[in-house]
């Protein structure tokens, strides 16, 4: 039987939440890793949407020009 916490000294104290430590980080090894699917959602998509738009810009911004990547912003948005 443990003593209550309050009763402990300083040292039992810290051995005693060492212990706990341990236990939550052998818990955490030991669970199974899940990976939670995500719900992808219309803001996600725009998101998505909009990184690529960025991107696709950047890369005829530099190959082409920055007139030719506001070309094809301006066409992106008129689709």
């Amino acid at each position: 039987m443990t003593k209550p916490y309050h009763e402990m000294t300083p040292a039992e104290r810290l051995a005693t939440r060492i212990a706990k430590n341990r236990e939550i980080n052998e818990r955490v090894q030991s669970a199974p890793v899940t990976e939670k699917k995500r719900k992808v959602t219309g803001a996600t998509e725009r998101t998505k949407a909009a990184s690529n738009a960025l991107d696709k810009f950047h890369e005829i911004r530099k190959s082409q020009g920055i007139d030719a990547a506001a070309d094809y912003l301006v066409a992106k948005r008129n689709q």
